[in-house]
Formats: C-alpha cells, sequence, structure tokens
C-alpha cells in the first residue's frame, strides 16, 4: 500500500505551542496530543523560526504521485521497455490506493527523459555470436600497424539496374503529388539489382 502522510491539524499545532510556552517538555506533549516526538520537535521549530503555526500557500495542485511512486513506473518500463502505460496504470492502482491514469504514467516517463518510439530492427545476434564477436575485437586491439598492411577490408554492395531502393523526397505543394515532376517512376518486381 502507498505510504499517506498525515498533516497535523492547525488545532493540534496550536495545543502543542501553547504546551511548549507553558514549559512541558517536548516527551510530555508528544504523550498528551498522541504524536511522535519528532512531529513535535518540528512544529515547535517551525514556530520559532518562521512564526507561523499554517502552512505555507502552496502553489498550484499538490502532486498526486510520491518519489517513490514515480520511480515504482520508471523502473518497470526500464525493466521492460515494451510495456504499456495502461498496463502500468493497471497494476499501479492494484497495488496502491492512489489510483492514477495512463496518461499519468506518460507524464512521468517524460518527465524522466523516456519517450515513446518504434522499436529498431536489427539482425538477430545471440548471446554466443555475442560473446565471440567482442572476444575477436579484444584479440585485434593490439596488433601492430604493419599487420593491417596485408588485411583487406571488403564490402557488399547492390547496384539497382532501375533506379534507387532508398526514400526520394520531393519539396512540393498541396494536390500536386501526382505532378510528373513529383513522381518517381517504378517498374514491376522492382526492377532488379547486382550483388557485389
Amino acid at each position: 500500500m502507498a505510504r499517506s502522510r498525515k498533516e497535523t491539524t492547525i488545532s493540534i499545532r496550536k495545543l502543542i505551542i501553547f504546551h511548549h510556552s507553558s514549559g512541558k517538555s517536548v516527551r510530555n506533549i508528544s504523550k498528551l496530543v498522541n504524536l511522535s516526538h519528532s512531529t513535535m520537535q518540528y512544529v515547535i521549530k517551525r514556530f520559532k523560526e518562521e512564526n507561523r503555526i499554517e502552512n505555507k500557500v502552496r502553489k498550484g495542485r499538490p502532486a498526486k504521485l510520491t518519489e517513490c511512486d514515480q520511480r515504482f513506473i520508471i523502473r518497470k518500463f526500464v525493466k521492460n521497455p515494451c510495456l504499456s502505460a495502461l498496463k502500468v496504470s493497471a497494476e499501479f492502482n492494484e497495488k496502491f490506493s492512489t489510483p492514477i491514469s495512463p496518461e499519468t504514467v506518460r507524464r512521468v516517463l517524460r518527465a524522466a527523459g523516456l519517450n515513446r518510439r518504434s522499436a529498431r530492427r536489427k539482425f538477430f545476434v545471440s548471446a554466443e555470436n555475442r560473446r565471440l564477436r567482442l572476444s575477436f575485437a579484444k584479440s585485434m586491439l593490439n596488433k601492430p600497424e604493419k599487420y593491417w598492411n596485408n588485411v583487406l577490408f571488403a564490402d557488399e554492395a547492390k547496384f539497382n539496374i532501375f533506379d534507387s531502393d532508398g526514400i526520394i523526397m520531393v519539396w512540393r505543394r498541396k494536390n500536386e503529388e501526382l505532378n510528373p515532376k513529383n513522381l518517381v517512376g517504378t517498374v514491376k518486381y522492382g526492377g532488379g539489382g547486382v550483388l557485389v
């Protein structure tokens, strides 16, 4: 369950200050009003330093989530980035007494620098292959410069017979997409290509 911090009422604070000014000890006051020793000290300290019993005027709406609650949400997404805000808000509502919406979860994530983006697609590399690649790269770190004179670096390239595979961008006005100068011609089956 979420930890809820209860505020002492103004009447209890006044009672604490009254007993303190009449010479009673902090321990005796805490027994009288049935509050912790640290709460007594805080109320008395604030009265001595700022000469007030009431709270300061708060600006804006109080935050619904504590820092601990926010860390709980962020930790969920750091552990599993594929989760949805809807699922995490439902799980949070089950575990804690403070009900939150999926948009609240999204706001917490954005504030923490996490943004929803489409996952990049990469060829799958197994853990074993990753280990082998890393060990190979480490073994090549301390090779002398002369060693690299005998190494041939090669790569593969695709040459298209008709046009390019890349996205071609055009600057055009609205409703001019079918203007011949704004079109890129295509042929069936991609036109073919050669891999070298």
